[in-house]
């Protein structure tokens, strides 16, 4: 094997397996497209709102993983309809999935490269950099004006693409809920409205929100490009606050500057907290989005407001500190990225309980299940994560 290590990665060869992985992925991926298109597509008749093809190959493998895990529960992922038309997802699973992953953050900033039912929540993902060999394998996009320049009949100095391996092992999210039998029987009599579906759509939104709040914060905290300070207190020299509050502008060049200067590449986004968006709209060169109406009830709590300049688009997010941003660039191809995203299991109702479990703070059972007139049932997820080029990544923090 061509290979060598680096820590806890490996930089694969020219020999090595990635093509092979690439090819075996790239077939795999295509007959899931295919067998799961009538509900990627969507149609009037289901109110399916079609997904975007970007994302086609990752949700493809995400209905096949819960087709798998589901039935390793003995429950059915699909009903038949009394018509004989297409099938449609239960309630629970697969409409939660299709709505609420295309909304999550991270499946726009970063590669999403799925784990399959087969690996065991264990797999390996990749990432690619080019190098300089002949200068003690630095990185092409590290400043070096006059590598290639050579005299007449010289040798030439060398680059070189790596493709890097890492193994990435699959995390457990988990969240559990107990209803009355009461509750149920008049919701769904009065109401028609029933608790069990409710609850396990939002305790599906609260896990995929806190793995969008998991990914930025861990971007937030390791990023390596550099960090920006912009004051939001008006010097004397500035006559009026709208003036002023255009430098802001300035502080994102500047963190678009340190992004390049590390990685030669231009910002695509900035992800901010609250206070920060709130001067950033207060530019002249801001041009909002238009708001969604209805407001998509899945939206996952990071909101696209607005392009700014041009140039960067603009999100607002409860997940990161008010007055924090972070700046970085979108994939330009499942290997060239800054993050990689491995779901496995993307969601699991496990089965339901005739009982109630006590709160995690009871002092004598924590957890435990108790023998009253209630249902119970948990909802979990498995997923694995890496930040893989921090220099991708630029910050702000703006204060008095």
């Amino acid at each position: 094997m061509d290979s060598k290590r680096i820590g806890a990665e490996v930089v694969l060869g020219e020999n090595d397996s990635y093509q092979h992985w690439v090819e075996e992925r790239r077939q795999y991926v295509s007959a899931l497209i295919d067998k799961w298109q009538w509900l990627l597509e969507g149609t009037k008749k289901q109110q399916l709102r079609p997904i975007p093809q970007e994302h086609w190959g990752a949700l493809a493998m995400l209905f096949e993983n819960q087709a798998w895990a589901t039935k390793r529960y003995e429950q059915s992922v699909l009903e038949a309809t009394t018509t004989g038309d297409a099938v449609l997802p239960v309630t629970y699973t697969l409409p939660i999935i299709r709505n609420v992953y295309p909304n999550l953050i991270v499946m726009k900033i970063a590669s999403v490269q799925p784990l399959p039912a087969s690996s065991g929540g264990v797999g390996n993902v990749f990432y690619m950099d080019f190098l300089r060999e002949d200068a003690g394998d630095t990185n092409l996009t590290v400043p070096d004006s006059d590598y290639a320049f050579r005299g007449e009949n010289e040798v030439p100095r060398r680059v070189k693409m790596q493709i890097q391996k890492t193994t990435i092992t699959a995390e457990k999210m988990i969240l559990g809920a107990s209803w009355s039998s009461e509750i149920e029987e008049d919701a769904r009599g009065a109401l028609n409205i029933d608790v069990e579906n409710e609850l396990i759509t939002q305790m599906s939104l609260e896990i995929q929100r806190e793995i969008d709040q998991i990914v930025l914060n861990e971007i937030l905290l390791w990023a390596e490009a550099g960090n920006v300070n912009w004051s939001w207190t008006m010097p004397g020299s500035y006559v009026s606050a709208k003036d002023y509050y255009q430098t802001i502008g300035h502080a994102l060049v500047d963190m678009e500057d340190l992004i390049y200067g590390s990685r030669y590449r231009q910002m695509d986004w900035v992800i901010a907290g609250r206070n920060v968006v709130k001067y950033i709209r207060k530019m002249q060169d801001f041009k909002p989005a238009p708001r969604n109406q209805p407001i998509d009830p899945f939206q996952v709590s990071v909101e696209f407001v607005g392009r700014l300049e041009g140039f960067w688009d603009v999100y607002l997010t409860s997940h990161i500190n008010t007055n924090r941003a972070i700046g970085g660039c979108y994939p330009r191809s499942q290997t060239d990225t800054g993050y990689i995203f491995a779901p496995y299991i993307p969601l699991m109702p496990m089965p339901k309980v005739y009982a109630e479990f006590m709160p995690l703070d009871d002092s004598a059972m924590p957890g435990a299940y108790v023998n009253t007139d209630k249902w119970s049932r948990n909802v979990r997820t498995r997923f694995g994560k890496k930040l893989v080029v921090p220099e991708l990544y630029a910050t702000m923090s703006i204060s008095a």
